[in-house]
């Protein structure tokens, strides 16, 4: 990772420029761009190189699985990003360029202490330990709309038996 400002590409429709975790890099001397789907994120890597690589598993157009061949071998470091419930698992896909895939997933405050040892910067872990009291889901992942599903009718009656005449 450059010591100066570490460049990050923020791969997915939840990293928006403004949001909390975008706003929060930036605060930290990261430089940021954002890509939305597989095909701006090709491009983008085409026209840059970046140190870190933070996707939803899930683009608009297809899984984000094919940038671990378009950075294997690159100075990049990936992570994929994976709602589960009402958080998310982040999952180490590339270390500077060499495949990672199949570690442990790491929790939104695992993947807070990671990214604040890989950008070394004190003043970003101290401010995610400080969030640590406000909640769990410190580097949650960002959260485009997601229909929350309707609960479903159980019949709660039980049919009474008929007495038998005889």
């Amino acid at each position: 990772m450059s010591a100066a400002s570490p460049m990050i590409l923020l791969v997915g429709r939840g990293f928006t420029p403004g949001s909390a975790f975008f706003e929060r890099l930036r605060r930290h001397a990261c430089a940021c761009a954002v890509a939305r789907s597989l095909e701006e994120t090709r491009a983008a890597v085409r026209a840059r190189e970046f140190d870190l690589v933070l996707s939803e598993m899930g683009l608009p157009d297809g899984s984000a699985f094919p940038l671990l061949g378009l950075l294997e071998g690159t100075p990049a470091t990936l992570f994929f990003c994976v709602g589960v419930h009402e958080s998310c698992w982040w999952l180490p896909a590339l270390e500077r360029g060499r495949r990672t895939w199949g570690q442990a997933a790491l929790r939104p405050l695992e993947f807070a202490r990671a990214l604040a040892a890989l950008l070394c910067a004190d003043a970003l872990h101290s401010a995610n330990v400080a969030l640590e009291a406000d909640s769990g889901n410190v580097l949650a992942m960002p959260s485009p709309e997601i229909p929350q599903p309707k609960p479903q009718r159980i019949e709660t009656e039980i049919p009474q038996a008929r007495k038998s005449s005889a």
